[in-house]
C-alpha cells in the first residue's frame, strides 16, 4: 500500500476523533466549572461582586481548567474514536488489507504529540499569567467589605452619614415599606425621612445603593438654639444616593508570585537562590556544633542526615542532645546551642519543602502534557478491544482521567510534603497508565507477548 494511502487513512482517523475530542473536552470542562462555582459562589455573593467581574473571574480560571481537559478530551478521541471503528467493522476491514494496527496508531500519536508540546507552550507561558490574574483578583475579592445588607427591622449604618431602617422588603425585588431614614449631613439634629414605600438598586458596580422613595415626608430638628422652626416637607417621590465605599472592589496586584504563578526559567531561579540559603543554613548548623564541641561537625551532619538533607527532622539536634547528655553537658549554653541547632533544621526543612514544591511544579508542566501521548496508547488500543463507540467509552475515558487525576493530586500532595521524589509524584501517573496503554498496544499490533490476544 503506498504511502498516499496511508495518508488518507490517518487523516481520515484524525478526521473521525474531532467530535468525541470535543465532546470530551466539553464533558470535563463543565465537571470542572460546576466545582469552580461550588467553591466561588458563595464568596462571590456574599462579596456583591459585579457580574462582568465574576466573567472575568471565570474566564481566568479557564486556564488551569483548560490544562486539565484538555488530555481528557485525548482520551475520549480516542476511545471513541477506535471504538466506532471496531464496531463498525472498519478495523476488520483496515486488517483484511494488510494494513498493521502500529500504522493506524501512527496518526493520533503524531496528532497527541503535537498537541502535548502546544500544551506544553501553553502551561509554560500562558497559564502562569491566568494565574497569576486570577489570584490578584481573588485576593482583591476576599479584600472587599461586603456590600450593605437591607434586613427587615434592622438598624443598617453602614453608610456614611445615614442610617436606615425598613419594615419589610422584597429580596428579589428590591420593594420596601415604611421606610426610615436618618441623614447626618449637617452634622447637627438628625434629619429624618419617612416613606410608605421605597425601591432599592445597587449602581456602580455595588458602590452605591439608590433609594426611591414614595409618599413620604422630611422631618428636620433645629440644630442650635437660635433656630427654632421645626421643618416638614410632604413628598410623591424622592431619591436618596448612599455610598458604601466598602462595596467598591478595589484592585490589588501582589509582587510575589506563587508556583503556579511561575514559568519554568523564574521557578528554576527560586530554586537555585533557595539551594543557596540551604547551604549557608547547613553550614551555619556544622557551625553550631563545632562551637558545641562536635570535633567533626561533617561527619555528625552525615551522620544524622545520611541523604544530606533535612528530611529526618531534627536529627541533628537530637545527637547532640544525646552528646551533650553523655558528657553530663547540662549547662545553659549547652541546651542553648542545641535549641538553636533544632531552628536552623527547622528552617531547613521549610527551605527544602519549597524546593519540592517548584520541582512539582516543573515536572507537572511536563508530564500533563505528555498524557496526550498516554491516552493515545492507552484509548486507542482499549477502544478497538472494547468494540463499543458510544457513550458508555466516554464515561471509561472519564473513570480512567479521574484515576489519573487522583494519582496526580495524591502524588503533589506527598511531594510537598517531602514523602515522594517530585519527578516521580509527577510521573507516576504516566507510568502506570502508560504501562498499560504499551501492553495493549503490544496485543493490538502483534508487536510483544501479548499478540496472541485478540
Amino acid at each position: 500500500m503506498s504511502f498516499l494511502s496511508i495518508s488518507r487513512l490517518e487523516k481520515y482517523v484524525l478526521r473521525e476523533s474531532v467530535l468525541p475530542f470535543i465532546l470530551g473536552f466539553s464533558l470535563v470542562t463543565f465537571l470542572f466549572v460546576i466545582d469552580f462555582l461550588f467553591d466561588y459562589l458563595d464568596l462571590l455573593l456574599t462579596k456583591g461582586v459585579p457580574p462582568l467581574v465574576v466573567l472575568e473571574l471565570f474566564l481566568l480560571a479557564l486556564g488551569w481548567i483548560t490544562a486539565l481537559s484538555f488530555p481528557c478530551g485525548v482520551l475520549v478521541a480516542a476511545l471513541m474514536t477506535f471504538g466506532r471503528l471496531a464496531q463498525d467493522n472498519e478495523i476488520t476491514a483496515m486488517r483484511g488489507l494488510g494494513v498493521n494496527m502500529a500504522r493506524v496508531l501512527r496518526g493520533p500519536l503524531i496528532a497527541g504529540a503535537v498537541m502535548g508540546i502546544g500544551l506544553g507552550l501553553f502551561n509554560n507561558y500562558v497559564l502562569p499569567e491566568t494565574n497569576h490574574r486570577f489570584a490578584n483578583l481573588t485576593y482583591s475579592i476576599h479584600r472587599k467589605s461586603p456590600a450593605a445588607r437591607i434586613e427587615p427591622g434592622v438598624f443598617i449604618q453602614d453608610f456614611e452619614n445615614y442610617s436606615l431602617l425598613v419594615k419589610e422588603i422584597d429580596d428579589k425585588s428590591g420593594e420596601m415599606t415604611d421606610v426610615t431614614i436618618y441623614d447626618y449631613t449637617e452634622k447637627k439634629s438628625p434629619t429624618t425621612i419617612l416613606a410608605q414605600k421605597g425601591q432599592m438598586k445597587y449602581i456602580d458596580g455595588g458602590a452605591t445603593l439608590r433609594l426611591d422613595l414614595y409618599d413620604g415626608e422630611v422631618h428636620a430638628v433645629p440644630g442650635e438654639a437660635t433656630e427654632n422652626k421645626y421643618r416638614r416637607l410632604a413628598f410623591d417621590q424622592q431619591t436618596l444616593f448612599l455610598h458604601n465605599a466598602g462595596a467598591v472592589l478595589k484592585r490589588q496586584d501582589r509582587r510575589s508570585r506563587g508556583e503556579r504563578e511561575m514559568n519554568i526559567p523564574a521557578m528554576e531561579a527560586a530554586i537555585a537562590k533557595l539551594v543557596t540559603q540551604k547551604e549557608e543554613k547547613i553550614t551555619r548548623i556544622k557551625d553550631k556544633l563545632k562551637t558545641a564541641g562536635v570535633d567533626d561537625p561533617n561527619g555528625y551532619w552525615n551522620a544524622a542526615h545520611p541523604e544530606g538533607s533535612a528530611k529526618v527532622f531534627g536529627a541533628a539536634a537530637a545527637l547532640l542532645g544525646k552528646k551533650q547528655k553523655a558528657r553530663s553537658d547540662t549547662t545553659a549554653d549547652g541546651r542553648r546551642v542545641s535549641e538553636i541547632v533544632q531552628m536552623e533544621e527547622m528552617d531547613l526543612k521549610s527551605i527544602e519543602r519549597r524546593i519540592d514544591k517548584y520541582q512539582v511544579e516543573i515536572h507537572k508542566k511536563f508530564s500533563i502534557p505528555a498524557a496526550c501521548v498516554v491516552f493515545i496508547l492507552l484509548g486507542g488500543p482499549l477502544g478497538i478491544r472494547m468494540r463499543k463507540g458510544g457513550f458508555a467509552n466516554m464515561a471509561i475515558a472519564v473513570g480512567f482521567f479521574l484515576l489519573y487525576y487522583l494519582m496526580l493530586i495524591g502524588g503533589e500532595q506527598l511531594a510537598d510534603r517531602g514523602l515522594f521524589s517530585p519527578a516521580l509524584a509527577m510521573w507516576m501517573p504516566n507510568i502506570v497508565l502508560g504501562a498499560i496503554g504499551i501492553y495493549l498496544t503490544f496485543s493490538i499490533t502483534g508487536l510483544g507477548p501479548g499478540r496472541g490476544m485478540r
